[in-house]
């Protein structure tokens, strides 16, 4: 799941690096964004090997990692500028992330580590 979201930033990144010469911010705050993006991705990416490998850091970075995303998910359903293409997907990866740090096999594996 954390691999899926890292992908998704680098697309994300790329996203908002192609847009940057249409938006209001112009280009530099294109570059900032997908910068920060880009380090996001990698931070996740970290997480994700970090997880593969069953090392008990990786929860406490997961679990902070998936409430962010589902608050920005749910906040991007709401209001006038309400995006369901960005924040129905995030929420639903939030959540099955959540499930999924809870579950038996994953706190089994992380303790034992």
């Amino acid at each position: 799941m954390l691999a899926v979201e890292a992908v998704a930033a680098v697309v994300i990144a790329l996203l908002a690096l192609a847009a940057s010469p249409f938006g209001d911010g112009g280009v530099t705050s294109g570059i900032a964004v997908a910068v920060f993006v880009l380090l996001l991705a990698a931070l996740l990416a970290v997480v994700a090997v970090g997880t593969w490998r069953a090392r008990p850091w990786t929860r406490s970075a997961t679990l902070v990692w998936q409430l962010v995303q589902a608050l920005v998910g749910a906040y991007s359903l709401q209001g006038a500028g309400a995006d369901v293409r960005f924040g129905l997907p995030a929420l639903v990866l939030a959540i099955g992330g959540l499930v999924l740090l809870f579950s038996r096999p994953v706190r089994e594996a992380t303790e034992r580590a």
